[in-house]
């Protein structure tokens, strides 16, 4: 209920005013009324309202003192000024100052009840506002303050969705920059990264069973790849909230099957790790010895494909790949040991990224052939410019396909590491920074030849099935979102002329 701070030096007046709101507006309610600008400015400094009406003409301090005061101070507080006829141009010039309308008096009690009514909307936003950026507050372990919108005590459904495969510990990819949000009764927060979200809903608000069902509802939507969700075990209290966030991606990075979108409600036992693959490594160790790579490939491969067999997690085929890795190290007569130094970012960038157990399949084999010091490029060091304007032209036509990096170094049979050198040596950015500006430039040119398309249907023409993801793409590069690109005036003859 949104809390109503009367300003007014007249007793009568200030209880009349009272009346009116009781009376006419009873989704207000009315926390105190002060006699001029200072003891006003006090009360909301003590326990900030939602909304202040003042009178003009006070002692001490006036009406539009208190406002100058109340801008500098709570700029986001809004203000209704009162005043006699007399006082009209004076108090005029308060809204100048953001006061968001005035009254003459005597107070008209239709008026008043008009202008409260235009208000709560914006007023019941500002609070929703408020809560989400509280909780936001809370899942990053801040501590309640007297001001927050929440008592400790109150309990919510908590559920963390992510896209894709396990998040980077290398990376940032802008996850601080998201802001959260309240859509449609249900908290929306940033998770680790851009890929991942957190929902919460209040726990009197709807059952266990149909909060999982909204969000199956949401995330799950056709086209948009793989999902993994995790509803959280009870409804943790929002001092409880980091904790049940921490323990809730514990869960969610422990159940990640690359292509499998799937939906779990409650802990889960911690997965064994997997044994040490004693006939695999033997194949392995006999095809170092005999330098045969078509061995050594199709020992990973098999070792890939038992991975798709039994639907292995993320996790349990990154401690499998990395024991593979170190072993191969150790007994190829040529291995690189420049992989066993930059082991965690190599598996990172291969697991990362992986849509598919192909992808993986690929990656893993080329992470393998690397170890082994059986890595061939297909090109000579003088043809490299060339190859590489190939490799452009043909991200360059298909860009609004599903492409990365381990699919396109599939495509040129080259490795993902040598392919992702070659666009920082001759593109000077990386391949995901190449392929997001193509796609931005491309939806730029949808959006000015056709103004009338919707955002979603342009993110879908360029390659991005998630138009949240889109927007935060197009932002960052473009430096503004596309609603607002398709808004600018005259975009069609500026970019034109450029």
């Amino acid at each position: 209920m949104p809390r109503v701070l009367i300003v007014e030096d007249e007793p009568a007046a200030g209880r009349y005013l009272r009346s009116l709101i009781d009376q006419r507006s009873p989704a207000y309610s009315v926390v105190g009324i002060a006699e001029n600008g200072r003891e006003a400015l006090g009360r909301v400094r003590d326990s900030v309202p939602d909304l202040v009406v003042t009178d003009v003409k006070m002692p001490v301090m006036d009406g539009i003192e208190l406002v100058a005061a109340l801008k500098a101070e709570f700029p986001a507080l809004p203000v209704v000024i009162v005043s006699g006829h007399q006082e009209f141009e004076y108090a005029r010039r308060a809204l100048d100052t953001g006061v968001v309308d005035y009254l003459l008096k005597p107070v008209d009690p239709h008026r008043l009840e008009e202008l409260l009514g235009r208000l709560m909307a914006q007023l019941r936003a500002g609070e929703e506002q408020c809560r989400t950026e509280s909780l936001a507050r809370f899942v990053r372990g801040d501590a309640l303050t007297p001001t927050d919108a929440f008592t400790p005590e109150e309990r919510f459904r908590l559920g963390i969705a992510r896209s894709g495969g396990l998040p980077s510990r290398f990376r940032l990819d802008g996850a601080a920059e998201e802001k959260a949000a309240f859509v449609d009764g249900v908290y929306v927060l940033p998770g680790r990264d851009s890929r991942e979200r957190i929902y919460l809903r209040p726990e009197s608000s709807i059952s266990a069973e149909s909060f999982a069902e909204e969000l199956r509802g949401v995330e799950c939507r056709p086209g948009s790849g793989f999902r993994t969700i995790v509803i959280a075990e009870g409804s943790p209290r929002a001092d409880q909230l980091r904790e049940a966030v921490g323990s809730a991606c514990l869960v969610l990075d422990r159940l990640i099957v690359p292509g499998l979108t799937q939906l779990r409600r409650g802990d889960l036992r911690q997965a064994r790790e997997p044994d040490w693959d004693k006939p695999l490594a033997d194949r392995i160790e006999f095809a170092l010895k005999e330098s045969g790579a078509v061995l050594l490939e199709r020992a990973i491969r098999d070792m890939a494909g038992a991975w798709k067999s039994r639907g292995a997690t993320l996790l349990s085929i990154e401690t499998q790949l990395r024991r593979i890795l170190h072993f191969i190290i150790r007994k190829a007569p040529h291995g690189d040991v420049t992989v066993a130094a930059d082991l965690e970012f190599l598996l990172e960038e291969a697991l990362a990224g992986a849509e598919s157990f192909d992808e993986l399949a690929a990656a893993a084999w080329s992470l393998a052939a690397k170890a082994a010091g059986l890595e061939r490029l297909v090109v000579r060091e003088g043809n490299v410019p060339a190859f590489f304007d190939t490799i452009l032209r043909y991200v360059q036509a298909r860009y609004a396909e599903p492409l990365n990096l381990r699919s396109l170094s599939d495509t040129f049979r080259i490795s993902s590491s040598y392919l992702s050198k070659l666009f920082r040596q001759h593109a000077g950015k990386s391949f995901g920074e190449f392929l997001a500006e193509l796609r931005i430039e491309a939806a730029k040119r949808l959006i000015r030849e056709s103004p009338g398309m919707p955002l979603k249907d342009v993110a879908e023409r360029v390659g991005f099935n998630d138009p949240f993801y889109f927007s935060r793409v197009f932002k960052a590069v473009a430096g503004l979102p596309p609603s607002d690109y398709a808004r600018r005036p005259c975009a069609d003859e500026t970019e034109a002329d450029e």
